[in-house]
């Protein structure tokens, strides 16, 4: 399967001295019997979260320095099989230095960029920034260069006025003969959960209009609101697949569905939190999602679409 999104080069960073460790985790996590490819990210958040959520300090944080030693830590390691079809993306360019900057991580192999986390930065607004912050005028060049460049812009974490901003220049743009690629690397169906990080039916409908897809995320507080993700007497999955079902009937059909783990269970933050957050073991994700959509009447060639042709034709196809 594809994983339309996955922290994994921040997790380097965070892991960097332990090469023997993550030299059997990706052996174990991507392989052709469960993740066979997908975006892998850096992410990035305040110093202070960044700081005491993920050990990496202010003096650390540089976008092209990071992305440059995770891609060379990568190759030296051997990290990685060369069967995997991964391409890098950033989740938060609040440190993008310069516009321009984009050139050199595109050759660095950036090919996903989320331009907001949570939080507003110089180029518009996260799902926790005011209402009314928008896409700013920084961030429509922005938004304007990813497009000349083929990067796929990742719509998930903006809030919604951000959202329907960059929606607006990608449709202008699309109707002046450039082709920009747009999805949501890793939101819900806001009808079934309101959590500000989910979308509402008019945005689903609005990425299948520009032939992108939704990467519905199997992460507990995405899938059913006011839980504990300890809960012995809810069924994770199903709530998960109610997701699926939804934009499937949404949509008309699964050709814009596609799945993320958005994994945390070894992250070091908030362990007791975060061992439990994830509904599918992220060494076994492929399996057990495909039994889960089995069992909810999914043919193979639905299981085969949703896990893998629609990310690799709709998105990888594009880059």
């Amino acid at each position: 399967m594809f994983d339309c999104h996955y922290d994994l080069l921040t997790y380097i960073l965070m892991k960097k001295e332990e090469k023997e460790f993550l030299k059997n985790y990706c052996k174990t996590i991507y392989h052709k019997n469960n993740i066979t490819g997908g975006i892998f990210n850096l992410f990035y958040m305040s110093k202070q979260e960044m700081k005491n959520e993920i050990g990496i300090k202010e003096n650390e944080i540089n976008v092209i320095q990071n992305l440059k030693y995770v891609k060379q830590y990568i190759e030296q390691n051997e990290l990685i099989s060369k069967e995997i079809n991964y391409v890098f993306g950033i989740e938060g360019m609040d440190y993008l230095e310069n516009i321009n900057d984009i050139d050199v991580l595109y050759e660095l192999g950036l090919k996903s960029t989320n331009i907001v986390w949570n939080h507003a930065n110089k180029f518009g607004g996260g799902a926790k920034a005011n209402e009314n912050y928008g896409l700013t005028e920084l961030g429509e060049k922005l938004v304007k260069k990813l497009i000349k460049k083929g990067i796929a812009i990742d719509l998930s974490h903006a809030n919604e006025r951000t959202f329907w901003d960059i929606i607006k220049i990608c449709k202008e743009w699309k109707e002046k003969g450039e082709n920009p690629i747009v999805f949501a690397s890793h939101s819900n169906a806001k009808s079934i959960c309101n959590v500000p990080r989910n979308l509402k039916d008019e945005q689903i409908l609005s990425i299948k209009e520009l032939d992108g897809v939704i990467g519905v995320v199997s992460i507990k507080p995405f899938c059913i609101e006011e839980i504990s993700v300890c809960n012995p007497n809810i069924d994770y999955e199903q709530e998960y697949i109610k997701h699926i079902n939804y934009m499937k009937e949404l949509l008309g059909g699964i050709e814009h569905i596609c799945v993320a783990t958005d994994d945390m269970k070894y992250y070091d933050m908030e362990p007791e939190y975060y061992q439990n957050i994830n509904i599918y073991e992220h060494n076994r994700v492929k399996e057990k999602l495909s039994k889960t959509l089995e069992r909810n009447n999914y043919d193979k060639n639905e299981i085969k679409k949703i896990l893998q042709t629609n990310f690799k034709q709709k998105i990888l196809g594009k880059l």
